[in-house]
């Protein structure tokens, strides 16, 4: 077999080539992120400073609580290139379904793309299934077109609750669930993803939180994490983006 011969400027298009490669691989790892900027404390400056790194990089999403849906609505402006998703009852999950269904319909009349409920903790320990079936059916009503995400606080639950919590998800329709916030302790915990990707197979997209790294995030995706959360969002995206280019 005779080898292949290419001129200088073929080699440099394929080494471009090459390179485009990887800055698409690494551009799809960084749409997976997510920025959690759900701390009481944030400031408005730090929200405007994370919109534009989330409309640059084009981060998959940015997590802020009902209040500040409005304003991070005007920082991303009309041509956002970042969805925008409002964390509902968190991180307790202890509002009332009314009020729940209530700040659902007013973050999306604000721009919300998505809303992040948190599970109602007590009567899944109270091992009350029916109430929690009945709650994820009404907000998903609620939601009307948006994608509603169940923030299943894992950090308060035993094994066995986040099999129950999720497959019990998956059988309402619900299409997106979401790890722990870390409010609770209870980082980034691969097995918790492993088991709840087992209970709802490929009927719900898990969203692991509390990863930090890059090794974290290898190791989030490889048991089954289709988005990924973060706190350095904009840094770890920085850093994907840059070690491809290089």
């Amino acid at each position: 077999m005779s080898e292949i011969i290419m001129s200088e400027t073929e080699k440099q298009q394929f080494t471009e080539f090459k390179r485009k490669l990887g800055l698409q691989a690494a551009q799809a790892q960084v749409n997976k992120i997510e920025y959690n900027l759900c701390d009481a404390a944030v400031e408005k400056g730090t929200l405007r400073r994370a919109c534009q790194d989330a409309n640059v990089l084009k981060l998959g999403g940015i997590c802020v609580l009902p209040a500040l849906v409005k304003p991070c609505a005007a920082f991303l402006g009309s041509n956002r290139k970042t969805l925008l998703i409002a964390c509902i009852s968190f991180p307790h999950g202890g509002d009332s379904l009314k009020t729940k269904k209530s700040a659902i319909k007013n973050a999306v009349k604000d721009g919300a793309d998505e809303v992040e409920v948190t599970i109602p903790v007590s009567y899944l320990k109270d091992g009350n299934l029916a109430y929690v079936r009945r709650e994820f059916k009404k907000l998903k009503r609620s939601a009307g077109k948006k994608t509603v995400r169940i923030n299943i606080e894992s950090a308060l639950l035993v094994p066995q609750e986040i099999t129950r919590v999720c497959a019990l998800a998956a059988d309402c329709g619900i299409t997106s669930l979401r790890s722990s916030s870390g409010a609770y302790g209870g980082g980034f915990d691969g097995e918790t993803i492993m088991r709840m990707k087992s209970a709802v197979k490929d009927k719900c997209i898990i969203k692991a939180d509390g990863v930090t790294n890059i090794a974290d995030m290898n190791t989030a995706v490889d048991m089954g994490a289709g988005v990924i959360g973060c706190k350095n969002a904009s840094d770890l995206a920085r850093m994907i983006l840059q070690t491809a280019e290089n």
